[in-house]
């Protein structure tokens, strides 16, 4: 896979080894503290994650004009430092409220980014299981057609159970719930309608079009149970099973956007002859510090907000699916098996 390959490109830089092995550290920590709520733990993930903010900072700056791997490791370890001790200076004021519009524009550049890494994420996994069907030349037409069939069944089955869970109640949210959800059935039947015209012109089935309708089903399920597992119970429990696979399925989605931007470094270089690699990944990495550190902080979200959030990261989850989903559906070639 792709990302796979970037990842292993990102790793072999031992500043950036050197970074996510930090953010790592401190993002466990924020999960342990949402269990423990010591204040000791508090205090010291604000200064430390403050800190490591400041060191991406200087060498996001410092990778606009000079490549970091001509850097010598020395001046790693001085920048670390005096890092360290100003986020221990300054960590009352980092991420106080003061810092409100950085702290807003970040998450949503996050929000931006997750989405479409998460629509990237379900059309390359669909789109990788359909090539791989693909390759029996005697079997490829009787087993995209079960593909097809099965995961479409499988995707109206899901929506009726899930229509149906939230319809129990009347809550204005679980209403919304049903809205939204109902805005992404019509969306696949537009995609699904493309399928079918494609398939009457050209002869030729999308059928790993019912699997990225599921992957993305499942998707906006995460996004809604995040959001309300996250008002009605983590907040006021400090329960840390929400914390934990948040932790894991936004850890798996930041590798991936990571090793995707990594993968395409010739490319990237090639068009944004300003920024490098380097630079990209640092800006993502300093975004997804500032947004982690700062849900501890003395930044509280309104569970308005939460909401609003939520929206638009659907919003842009959807829009993609819609305008690069027609366009897979076009441009899309199975990979024959080499013989």
């Amino acid at each position: 896979m792709g990302f796979i390959s970037g990842l292993k490109g990102l790793f072999k830089k031992p500043i950036f080894v050197f970074i996510i092995s930090l953010f790592t550290i401190t993002w466990i920590l924020i999960i342990v503290n949402s269990y423990l709520l010591n204040p000791s733990i508090h205090s010291f993930i604000l200064m430390f994650g403050g800190g490591l903010l400041i060191f991406n900072l200087i060498f996001l700056f410092i990778s606009l004009f000079k490549n970091l791997d001509k850097i010598n490791k020395w001046f790693y370890i001085i920048v670390f430092i005096v890092a360290i001790a100003l986020g221990i200076f300054f960590s009352t004021s980092i991420f106080s409220t003061t810092f409100i519009s950085v702290f807003l524009i970040l998450l949503n550049v996050n929000i931006f980014f997750t989405a479409f890494f998460a629509f990237k994420l379900c059309m390359d996994s669909s789109t990788k299981v359909d090539d791989y069907l693909y390759k029996s030349k005697s079997s490829r037409k009787v087993t995209r057609v079960i593909e097809f069939l099965v995961f479409g069944f499988l995707v109206l089955w899901f929506f009726r159970l899930t229509v149906i869970f939230f319809s129990y109640t009347s809550l204005p949210l679980f209403l919304a719930v049903i809205n939204i959800l109902q805005t992404l059935f019509w969306i696949n039947v537009v995609l699904m309608i493309i399928v079918l015209i494609r398939l009457i012109i050209t002869k030729k089935l999308s059928a790993y079009i019912t699997l990225f309708f599921l992957f993305t089903f499942f998707y906006a399920l995460y996004i809604f149970f995040d959001l309300l597992y996250g008002i009605f119970f983590s907040t006021a429990t400090g329960d840390p099973t929400h914390v934990i696979v948040s932790f894991v399925i936004d850890a798996f989605l930041f590798l991936y956007i990571l090793g995707t931007v990594y993968d395409k470094i010739e490319f990237i270089q090639d068009k944004l002859k300003v920024f490098r690699v380097d630079t990209i990944a640092l800006f993502l990495i300093t975004m997804k510090i500032y947004v982690q550190v700062s849900r501890i902080g003395a930044i509280i979200v309104p569970v308005d907000v939460q909401i609003l959030q939520a929206q638009v990261l659907f919003i842009i989850f959807v829009f993609f699916n819609l305008i690069f989903g027609m366009y897979s559906i076009l441009a899309h070639k199975s990979k024959k098996s080499k013989r």
